[in-house]
């Protein structure tokens, strides 16, 4: 054998074998915090429509800080899975699924967070003021000041487990072996049948 078949026969091996790679290594989903959803009803209100709301004071220390750091990136954090807060609910895309599907949608509307009166030690709320309320459209500055720190008070967080998006390095990895298993498979093939 010589050594252009000895080269396009180990390239063909290498191909199959990262071909086969994204298989054995699934890509493994992860807990995902948002922030970015709005909330501007009042308490009552969110108690009216099932919310669960829990005062920043009452989370676990690992709620806590999933939340900062989600406020931190923009509204949205995501960590593997096993390392979520005990408060918080993950469903995956089938419990979602299902969920909307019985009409039961607690367990997809997002948990509210109650802010401490005192928040200048967390991130600013990625809660935004849209203006006053439809109802309090003659309302004084006062009220719609006071509807505006209510907004600002309760931030909202949707959390779900899912897959990474396709620009996270696990899903570039899967993309890079199939690119180089299809280079090495063309080189391969290529070197093995030509003279």
């Amino acid at each position: 054998m010589n050594r252009r078949n000895t080269l396009g026969t180990a390239l063909v091996v290498l191909a199959l074998v990262l071909f086969a790679a994204p298989a054995v290594f699934p890509v493994q989903s992860m807990l995902v915090h948002d922030t970015r959803d709005t909330v501007t009803a009042s308490p009552a209100e969110l108690a009216e429509d099932d919310h669960e709301v829990l005062a920043y004071e009452n989370l676990s220390e690992r709620g806590r800080e999933l939340y900062v750091k989600t406020l931190e990136n923009d509204g949205e954090y995501r960590v593997p899975v096993g390392e979520g807060a005990a408060e918080f609910r993950y469903p995956n895309e089938t419990e979602r699924r299902q969920a909307y599907q019985g009409g039961d949608r607690s367990i997809v509307r997002p948990l509210v967070i109650e802010r401490p009166a005192d928040d200048s030690e967390l991130p600013p709320s990625d809660e935004r003021y849209f203006g006053p309320d439809p109802e309090e459209e003659n309302a004084s500055g006062e009220e719609r000041a006071q509807h505006e720190a209510t907004v600002q008070r309760y931030d909202a967080m949707d959390t779900a487990t899912e897959e990474p998006p396709l620009g996270a390095t696990p899903q570039l990895l899967r993309l890079a072996s199939v690119l180089l298993a299809v280079l090495s498979l063309g080189v391969g093939g290529y070197l093995l049948s030509s003279k």
